[in-house]
């Protein structure tokens, strides 16, 4: 098949679902989670029956190690009498990366971090990424960890290669593509599909 026809029939099908993050407990808090929905991160967590704190302070890392405030809920937070649920969004988290989340509950000092993915796919459904030490890896969505095939075909409608996984991201091989311009196909194991081109510098 041509490429160009091979492109035309290719499905486009992009998967937005949450991408969770889960912290370990602490003495005041049921839970504390994070997931992405749609372009926003939402932070959820739930203070104990008969647990109160004296503000909270919603903080966000690139690395998780150096945390900066990004939000905060005032006055007493929780209820002597039952379980009270906060929600805070991220309209802004670092995208196409790992953001790390810990909240200080006033005097009761910090949670655990949190750790959730933030994807923004495009148009393709996909992000082609390549680092500072050449390597390179392809992003999407994939929140059940489906068996997922990449299948990439050079210009010309050529296979030139093809890799599994079953997570939200697949290595390219070093050294295996030269720079130019490619067509990525998706697969996954419920037979849905996403493609699309790709410049690899």
């Amino acid at each position: 098949m041509k490429p160009i026809l091979r492109f035309v029939f290719l499905s486009l099908i992009t998967l937005v679902f949450p991408l969770a993050g889960k912290s370990q407990p602490h003495t005041l808090l049921l839970d504390f989670s994070g997931y992405q929905q749609d372009n926003q991160l939402v932070l959820r967590w739930t203070f104990r029956s008969g647990s109160l704190c004296e503000g909270t302070r919603i903080e966000r890392s690139a690395d998780g190690l150096a945390f900066n405030l990004v939000g905060e809920i005032p006055g007493v937070c929780g209820s002597p009498g039952s379980a009270i649920t906060y929600t805070y969004i991220d309209s802004f988290p670092q995208v196409n990366s790992v953001n790390h989340y810990r909240l200080e509950l006033g005097n009761f000092g910090y949670t655990t971090t949190i750790s959730v993915e933030f994807l923004k796919a495009g148009s393709n459904g996909f992000v082609v990424m390549s680092g500072n030490s050449g390597q390179t890896d392809i992003l999407f969505q994939n929140p059940s960890g489906q068996k997922t095939t990449a299948i990439i075909y050079s210009s010309s409608g050529k296979r030139v290669l093809e890799l599994d996984g079953s997570g939200r991201r697949i290595a390219l091989p070093p050294g295996k593509l030269v720079a130019g311009i490619y067509l990525l196909l998706l697969s996954f194991s419920d037979n849905t599909s996403i493609s699309g081109n790709f410049i690899l510098p």
